[in-house]
């Protein structure tokens, strides 16, 4: 049943902005009554079509609310889009300087710097675009259009691509994220020197330094190191090639071991090891190894005191001096290695064998299972197959380490030790296992073996 009011009078006050209506109720002595509907009429009839609160008219008739203004229709403002916005898939890494525990409880005070890796093939970012917004609307049923959010404008930057807001490593590599976009880098170029306040390096890819490597630094890369400044006594550590252009001083201490080439202005009271060459003008009392050649030039060049040895020879200028300084200059396959490779030899022979039983082994227990199955046979079974896969990793190092020196003792065949000018006394040359003390200066020759021993075979 529909409600009335007592007989009255109605005021309606429109908003200006068409965005709100009110309604006032006078009491009418002539006692004409109005119903909801009749309300309704007097709002459209005031162009008041959209927005009615129903329930603010229901409750003016049933509780009697007069000489008093009550909203009685209300518009809705638009509502502004929702702003573009990237989600990122990584956390960015940050080095602290404070000192870290180690898992053996001792302490690092030096820190070693970290970094945001990322794999190739790996979702960085995605973009959510800016929404059109909600259309608002008057009382008198006018809509208004909504602001669009704004959209942000694609990522730039290199080393990844973009697929419909979806960005994808291309390579792995480090990544730095800035205001602009995001950089994936094989390189980290560190553009000062490497000491106690910058910290220890270890990086998967390649490291370019602008300065020095302070003594007790560690610099660690799975690809090539450039250090454009001095090496001190510190340990440098690269999958490929290491060059230093202003020379390493070591005091014997610390190491540079590289996959590759080490190249550097000169080595003094170094230790080196190089699977590739090692490539300078002069090397003082260092000890040096190269699975390649070691090559010397220039005017001055020389190599005076220490260790060197080289796997496929050495092409040098000088070699020791005038006061017979202990230099000792070797070349080949030395004889320890030969016999580490027969050992491997016998090694490789008697884990295949001992694999070959372990299988026989699992054979017999699985066809016990087949008829009648145990815990005692299926424990047995597994503690077969736990041995195989321990001997199995067992075989693949013997045979890589074989396989590494085979490798050396092809290239070894043939060594031979290249002075371009002067070896003096004093200078011991040592080709595959073989000696020879020099007595006397050797000038423009080459040492070599010829009829089981080493000979001097003159250049020119």
């Amino acid at each position: 049943m529909e409600l009335i009011t007592q007989a009255c009078l109605s005021e309606v006050l429109l908003g200006k902005d068409m965005m709100s209506a009110q309604l006032k109720l006078h009491r009418d002595k002539e006692g004409r009554q109005l119903t909801i509907s009749d309300i309704k009429d007097i709002l459209a009839q005031n162009g008041v079509k959209t927005g009615i609160v129903e329930d603010a008219i229901t409750k003016m008739v049933a509780h009697e609310i007069y000489d008093v203004f009550v909203e009685i229709a209300k518009g809705k403002e638009a509502v502004r889009g929702k702003d573009g916005y990237y989600i990122y898939h990584f956390e960015e890494v940050e080095s602290s300087n404070a000192p870290q525990i180690l898992e053996n409880g001792e302490v690092e005070y030096v820190h070693t710097n970290t970094y945001t890796m990322v794999d190739e093939g790996d979702l960085l970012a995605e973009y959510v675009p800016a929404t059109n917004g909600e259309f608002g609307y008057t009382i008198d049923s006018k809509m208004i259009k909504p602001e669009r959010g704004t959209d942000l404008s694609p990522l730039r930057g290199q080393g990844f691509r973009n697929d419909n807001g979806k960005y994808y490593a291309l390579m792995r590599g480090k990544l730095e994220k800035n205001d602009m976009g995001m950089h994936i880098t094989r390189l980290l170029e560190v553009k000062q020197d490497v000491d106690i306040a910058y910290g220890h390096i270890d990086f998967d890819g390649d490291v370019s330094i602008r300065g020095d490597v302070y003594p007790g630094m560690t610099v660690k890369a799975s690809g090539n190191i450039e250090i454009r400044g001095h090496v001190g006594s510190c340990y440098i550590e690269a999958g490929k090639n290491i060059t230093v252009l202003r020379g390493v001083q070591g005091k014997l201490a610390g190491k540079l071991t590289a996959g590759g080439d080490i190249t550097s202005k000169f080595f003094e009271s170094a230790i080196a090891s190089a699977g590739g060459n090692i490539i300078a003008s002069s090397i003082l009392n260092s000890k040096l190894e190269a699975e390649g050649m070691i090559q010397l030039s220039g005017k001055n060049s020389v190599i005076l005191g220490g260790v060197v040895h080289a796997v496929q020879g050495m092409d040098i200028v000088d070699a020791g001096s005038d006061a017979e300084i202990p230099t000792i200059l070797s070349a080949g396959v030395p004889v320890k290695t030969v016999q580490r490779n027969a050992e491997l030899e016998g090694l490789v022979k008697k884990v295949q064998d001992e694999i070959s039983l372990l299988d026989k082994a699992a054979g017999v227990m699985q066809r016990m299972m087949q008829t009648k199955v145990t815990k005692e046979t299926a424990d047995r079974r597994m503690k077969i197959i736990q041995a195989k896969v321990i001997k199995s990793t067992e075989l693949r190092q013997y045979i890589s380490e074989k396989e590494h020196i085979d490798t050396l003792i092809a290239n070894g065949r043939g060594a031979a030790i290249t002075i371009q000018n002067t070896a003096y006394p004093g200078c011991v040359i040592e080709i595959a296992g073989m000696r020879r003390a020099l007595k006397e200066l050797v000038r423009h020759s080459r040492f070599v073996i010829q009829n089981g021993e080493i000979d001097t075979v003159l250049l020119y």
